[in-house]
C-alpha cells in the first residue's frame, strides 16, 4: 500500500499593500481636495556585517581547492562568483566560497527569473550557519561535499557533463551533411561519417567499413533511444537534427538539468508520483522504488503542462468538463451548436460570460478519471478517450494536463488501504457511469518535472528534444546570473 504522511498545508503568503486612508474634507464645495500625503517608505532594513571566522591556513587551503573543483558540478568559480585568485585575502575567499555554496545548493536563479510556469522553486538557503559550523568542527570539506543534491540522477549528471565537456574540448563531433535518408545497406562517405559520428557517443560500436551494417543499425537504433525517437534504424530528418546538435549545447542542456535538480527539497517522499513532461512518462515510486510507469501525454508547445510540485487529494469518477475559457473560446465556440450537442457539451450561462461544460461519458474529454491536486495552474492528471496518442514517441499534445494510458490502474493503486474504494467498488462507479469523489485514504505527493538529459548508471546519456525551449531558457538566465555574481563580487 501507498503510505505517504501527512504534510501541512502551504501557507499562501501576501505581500502587504500601502493604503492611504482618505481624509474627510471640512469645506464642502467647490475646492479640489488637497492631494493625499505622500507615503515615504520606510529605508531598507540593512543586515549588520557578519564577522567573518578567522580560518587556519589549512582551512583557507581547503577553500581553495574546493572552488578549483567545483566547475565539475557546472558552477566554475568564475560562474558561481568571480575567478578565485590564489593570492586573495581570506574575506574574499570565503565570499566566494559562500557564493558557490548557495549555487550548488540552492540553484542560481534570483526569483524574479523564474517563468511562470517553473513552479519548481527551491526553499530559501542562507549557507552561513552551516559554514560557521563546519569552520568551527574543522570539517570544511566534508560539509561542501554534503551541498549538491542528494540524488543519483544528479550524480549521473555530473559525470556526463565531465565527458561532454572532454568531447568538447576535443572539438566535438563533425556536422553530417543532409540528403536522402541513410538506410541499412547504404555505402560511401555519408555512411563514415555517420559511423564516426555515432562512435563518439557509442563505444559499443567497433570499427568497420562504410557501409551501413548491422552494426550501425543497431547503433543508430540505441541513439534514437536515447534521443527518444522511434528506434527504425534508419537515419531520417529527426535523427540527422538530434546527431547534428553540437557538443557545446549538449553541455548546457547537461548543466541547466542540473540546475533543475537544485530547485527540488533536499529529500524527495518516498512514495510519489513523478511525470517527465518532456519524454511523457509517468511513473509510481513506492518506498522509493519504482513499482508502476506508464505513457502519459503532455502540453503541446505554447500549451505547456507546468513544472510543480503538490499531493493528490481525491480522485473523480466519470467528470464531468468545465472548458476553460480560453479553450472553448479558440476551439469549441467556433464549431457551432450541432457539434457541440453531438459531444456533449452544455452551455452555461449567456451572454458574454456564457461558459461550456462536457457532461461524463464516452466522449468527454477527461475519459473516465481525474486525479486532483491543488495548484495555480488548473492543471490535473486524467483519462481520455483518445487513446491512439499513446502509441506515438512524441506524445506532447494537450492543453497542459496530463493524460494517462492506464489512470484506472493508478486509481486502483493510489487507492490502497481504503475500505470504501476496494478495486471492485472502482469498478462498480466506473460501469454506473456517476459523477462521483473518492478522497484518497492518504495523499500522495505528485511532481511534474522536466527532464532533458539524463543518465544511466553505465553512462548512457539520453537527450530529449527541448519542446518548451525551457533548457535554452535556462541556459540564458544561467549566464545572466553568472554576469551578476561576478558583478556583485567586483563591487565587495
Amino acid at each position: 500500500m501507498i503510505r505517504v504522511p501527512r504534510r501541512p498545508a502551504l501557507a499562501v503568503l501576501t505581500a502587504p499593500v500601502l493604503l492611504a486612508a482618505a481624509q474627510p474634507q471640512a469645506v464642502p464645495t467647490i475646492q479640489s481636495p488637497p492631494p493625499p500625503p505622500s507615503v515615504v517608505a520606510p529605508p531598507p532594513v540593512v543586515a549588520p556585517p557578519r564577522a567573518m571566522p578567522r580560518l587556519t591556513d589549512a582551512q583557507l587551503g581547503e577553500l581553495r581547492a574546493i572552488l578549483d573543483t567545483a566547475d565539475a558540478n557546472g558552477i566554475a568559480p568564475s560562474d558561481a562568483t568571480s575567478a578565485a585568485p590564489t593570492s586573495q585575502d581570506a574575506t574574499t575567499l570565503i565570499n566566494a566560497a559562500l557564493d558557490y555554496a548557495k549555487a550548488v545548493h540552492h540553484g542560481r536563479l534570483a526569483p524574479e527569473e523564474f517563468m511562470k510556469d517553473w513552479g519548481l522553486r527551491p526553499a530559501e538557503y542562507d549557507p552561513w550557519p552551516g559554514f560557521l559550523d563546519a569552520v568551527q568542527k574543522n570539517r570544511l570539506t566534508a560539509w561542501f561535499n554534503s551541498l549538491p543534491p542528494p540524488y543519483a540522477g544528479y550524480d549521473t549528471l555530473k559525470k556526463a557533463l565531465a565527458r561532454y565537456r572532454e568531447i568538447e574540448k576535443a572539438g566535438g563531433w563533425d556536422t553530417l551533411s543532409e540528403g536522402t535518408d541513410l538506410v541499412p545497406g547504404a555505402s560511401g562517405d555519408r555512411v563514415a561519417a555517420l559511423r564516426t559520428r555515432l562512435a563518439i557517443e557509442d563505444s559499443a560500436l567497433p570499427e568497420g567499413p562504410a557501409k551501413y551494417d548491422a552494426d550501425v543499425t543497431a547503433a543508430v537504433q540505441r541513439a534514437q533511444r536515447r534521443y527518444g525517437l522511434e528506434p527504425t534504424g534508419s537515419v531520417g530528418k529527426a535523427t540527422l537534427a538530434a546527431l547534428n546538435v553540437p557538443a557545446h549545447d549538449r553541455v548546457r542542456q547537461i548543466e541547466a538539468n542540473m540546475e533543475r535538480w537544485r530547485w527540488l527539497p533536499a529529500e524527495l517522499p518516498q512514495h510519489r508520483i513523478q511525470v517527465n513532461i518532456a519524454a511523457a512518462v509517468l511513473t509510481v515510486f513506492d518506498a522509493d522504488k519504482p513499482v508502476l510507469s506508464m505513457r502519459a501525454v503532455t502540453g503541446r508547445p505554447g500549451d505547456e503542462t507546468p513544472m510543480l510540485s503538490s499531493m493528490i487529494h481525491s480522485i473523480v469518477f466519470n467528470p464531468p468538463w468545465n472548458v476553460p475559457t480560453s479553450i472553448a473560446k479558440r476551439e469549441l465556440w467556433p464549431k457551432g451548436a450541432a457539434y457541440l450537442k453531438s459531444h456533449g457539451y452544455r452551455v452555461i450561462g449567456s451572454g458574454p460570460t456564457a461558459r461550456l461544460q462536457q457532461a461524463a461519458g464516452p466522449k468527454s474529454a477527461l475519459g473516465r478519471v481525474k486525479f486532483d491536486f491543488d495548484n495555480p495552474y488548473g492543471v490535473y492528471l486524467h483519462d481520455t478517450p483518445s487513446q491512439g496518442t499513446f502509441d506515438r514517441y512524441s506524445r506532447l499534445a494537450s492543453h497542459g494536463c496530463v493524460r494517462l494510458a492506464h489512470p484506472v490502474d493508478l486509481a486502483k493503486l493510489t487507492l490502497q488501504g481504503s475500505t470504501d474504494w476496494t478495486p471492485d467498488a472502482v469498478d462498480a462507479a466506473l460501469a454506473k457511469g456517476s459523477t462521483v469523489r473518492a478522497p484518497l485514504p492518504e495523499r500522495i505527493a505528485v511532481f511534474l518535472f522536466y527532464w532533458t538529459a539524463y543518465a544511466s548508471a553505465d553512462g548512457r546519456v539520453s537527450f530529449l528534444a527541448d519542446p518548451y525551449s525551457w533548457d535554452s531558457a535556462l541556459a540564458d538566465r544561467l549566464k545572466t546570473s553568472a554576469d551578476r555574481a561576478k558583478q556583485q563580487m567586483a563591487a565587495r
